[in-house]
């Protein structure tokens, strides 16, 4: 706390930042605001912090993934939408340590229907080829035009690869080279489809 006279505030009574002034007995004072925090976090607490703070790491390193993936799902950033539908891919021991479930972890989410999609990997040329099936449309699930995707995650250097494919209705075979320093027997690939427009997804499916 602090005394001081001042011609310009006058009869101060008002904040700015941390500091409050009032006038008392004919003089002006000014107090800095004490911040309190009660925090007494429960295990689930701890545990639903493990499980953010993961996924939002993990989210940063699928970002352009995320973008087209979660578009027009919820209110929030597309970032959002991820954490949120993946909170139960994470799981948390008693250290509080969270290990995300590959097999569990959707990069894309939505109602179209997803596409048919497998993918291999060729030692020889170091690349992954994936391999699309034309499908048929389905009124307000499926499109033709519909644009397919395959993405590539690196679980051991946390990068990731959004690969486009063809559109829904074709049939064929697309490659892609492993990517510098990438080790292939720690690559997750999924695939998903998205509307021509980009407005709407699917959800999308781990196929190696």
């Amino acid at each position: 706390m602090a005394e001081f006279n001042s011609y310009l505030l006058g009869k101060a009574r008002k904040s700015v930042g941390n500091i409050t002034l009032c006038y008392t007995r004919s003089k002006n004072i000014a107090k800095a605001k004490v911040f309190t925090r009660k925090d007494n976090p429960t295990p689930e607490i701890l545990a639903q912090r493990a499980r953010m703070k993961v996924l939002v790491q993990l989210s940063r390193s699928l970002l352009p993934v995320i973008r087209k993936g979660f578009v027009g799902i919820g209110k929030g950033s597309t970032s959002n939408a991820f954490v949120a539908a993946n909170m139960k891919a994470v799981t948390v021991n008693e250290k509080n340590e969270a290990t995300v479930n590959f097999e569990q972890l959707l990069v894309a989410a939505g109602i179209i229907n997803p596409p048919k999609v497998t993918v291999t990997y060729s030692e020889e040329n170091q690349k992954f080829i994936f391999e699309q099936e034309g499908q048929e449309e389905e009124d307000g699930f499926a499109l033709a035009d519909d644009q397919v995707y395959g993405v590539l995650y690196e679980t051991e250097r946390e990068r990731a690869r959004l690969v486009a494919l063809r559109a829904r209705g074709e049939s064929g075979s697309t490659s892609y080279a492993l990517p510098d320093e990438w080790d292939n027997t720690k690559v997750k690939v999924y695939c998903f489809a998205t509307l021509k427009n980009g407005k709407r997804s699917s959800d999308s499916l781990l196929i190696q």
